[in-house]
């Protein structure tokens, strides 16, 4: 399994950007941080179960995420519009008239976090001159402003990417806001999203009177989460890293919103390149006096 763990760090966790810009110590080479990290547990039953549980972790690379990014483009967006445009793919000019509606769509992330120039690089997608994030939007957008820049502009689809979403709260915000300034129909697209997210936005598509349409490239479901509530078709490990969360937890000495589950008690195993979501349990991911050693040091907001 330590193999396994080394042949991931070279392909994949030695990618991890937040320890680029940390102090020697947090910038160890991955495997030299699991280590550390995997003494930081006093109770060897502890020891033995984060790192036998690490193997559910998801962890996306740079490549992972820009075959996310292709996913979102090709089998999502490019089919929304062949369904709004009620484009006809075996005729002679289905090319010409998806390429006319792309032009009338306004890309845009969710939040800051995900990289919408990248996302456009990678996979050709024509962006607007503007591209801001929405949910800073909701606080300094001006919607006389956002109304005649997408006049000008001839915009009749606005977009919305996200990177990840654990709870739903930050993509329904902002989707909200979008739902009531932007006048013509809307996509919701977060590359990976977890159970309790898609359900919240589940229900903010069913309200929406068919404007939004939400569609997610992966869903973490409840058996790969965890959260409070223990399943019965998650891994029966599970059980013992509940115990060592919490054991870790309390050394840490810290309040969290969510506890030892993660913001939201989500409970999420996933991380990606650029950074871990708050949604983890904040023992592969926090620090404190008690804990100074993550596995995934989270670089977080000001």
């Amino acid at each position: 399994m330590k193999r396994l763990y080394e042949l991931q760090a070279e392909f994949l966790f030695n990618q991890y950007e937040p320890v680029k810009a940390t102090p020697a110590e947090a910038g160890l080479p991955f495997i030299d941080r699991l280590d550390r990290w995997i003494s930081s547990f006093d109770d060897p039953e502890d020891q033995w179960t984060v790192f036998t549980t690490f193997k559910y972790f998801f962890f996306a690379g740079l490549e992972e995420t820009e075959e996310m990014y292709r996913c979102a483009v090709q089998h999502i967006l490019v089919r929304w519009l062949v369904d709004l445009g009620a484009i006809d793919i075996f005729s002679e000019n289905a090319n010409q008239s998806l390429y006319h509606e792309l032009k009338a769509c306004w890309p845009c992330p969710v939040t800051d976090s995900l990289r919408i120039n990248s996302l456009l690089h990678r996979t050709g997608l024509e962006g607007q001159s503007l591209r801001p994030d929405w949910l800073s939007m909701k606080t300094l957008g001006d919607s006389g402003k956002i109304g005649k820049y997408v006049t000008r502009k001839g915009i009749r689809y606005l977009v919305l990417f996200e990177d990840f979403s654990g709870t739903g709260s930050q993509c329904d915000r902002a989707a909200r806001y979008a739902l009531n300034i932007f006048p013509g129909p809307i996509l919701l697209v977060p590359l990976v999203i977890c159970a309790p997210g898609e359900e919240k936005l589940r229900k903010l598509e069913a309200d929406s009177n068919g404007r939004l349409t939400f569609r997610p490239v992966i869903v973490l479901g409840h058996d790969c989460l965890v959260g409070r509530d223990a399943r019965e078709d998650q891994p029966k490990s599970f059980i013992a890293l509940r115990q060592a969360m919490h054991n870790g937890y309390k050394k840490m000495k810290n309040t969290l919103d969510g506890e030892q589950f993660g913001y939201g008690s989500v409970g999420s195993l996933y991380s990606s390149f650029s950074n871990c979501p708050n949604n983890n349990p904040p023992i592969y991911h926090g620090t404190s006096p008690g804990w100074p050693h993550a596995l995934f040091p989270r670089k977080r907001r000001a």
